[in-house]
């Protein structure tokens, strides 16, 4: 009965170890970072990981799961916004934050086969309403459609991507720039 209790505690130990590890290692190095170099960082072996996440698209699903709750949250943030404008501005930043924190969440986008379709209906979902209120309330270019803000969210990933290591000034400012062209 100890013994049970005992692995069953090593097991969820090393799950917690492996996640962790696995965090640290995406957002550093996306989903490059190779199962072993998880492993090595988590001080178990490459079985350890593979009994907890059968694939590695597994592995990233759990790591990037508070990231994709985090998203759904700032989007309901956005959406709940009295001042659609606001709302845009909201969902346009803090989901290129979260790219240039978490540099797996960027990857998943483009490299997980579904995901930028899934990313896509997401903003279309969260910005549809907001670009009509935003209209209304002329804070927002009749010719903009939600489309229009996310793709260039995607875009705006790239420079994440492109400029990582440098700070958060230079996306911003591009962000910045993208906005500006869109409000009214």
């Amino acid at each position: 009965m100890t013994t049970s209790r005992h692995q069953r505690w090593d097991a969820a130990r090393n799950r917690g170890q492996v996640l962790e590890a696995a965090r640290e290692s995406f957002a550093e190095r996306g989903l490059a970072t190779d199962v072993r170099e998880v492993a090595r960082r988590a001080g178990v072996g490459v079985a350890t990981v593979y009994r907890h996440f059968p694939t590695k698209e597994d592995l990233v699903k759990a790591v990037l799961e508070d990231d994709v709750a985090e998203w759904e949250a700032v989007s309901e943030s956005g959406k709940a916004a009295e001042d659609a404008w606001e709302g845009i501005s909201l969902i346009v930043e803090r989901t290129l934050a979260m790219m240039a924190r978490h540099r797996a969440f960027l990857d998943g986008l483009t490299v997980t086969e579904g995901a930028l379709e899934a990313c896509r209906a997401h903003l279309a979902e969260s910005l549809d309403g907001l670009v009509e209120r935003a209209r209304r309330q002329g804070r927002l270019r009749d010719d903009i459609t939600s489309s229009d803000i996310g793709l260039q969210i995607l875009a705006l990933g790239r420079i994440v991507e492109l400029t990582a290591g440098q700070g958060d000034d230079v996306w911003r400012k591009h962000a910045g720039l993208v906005l500006g062209a869109f409000k009214a």
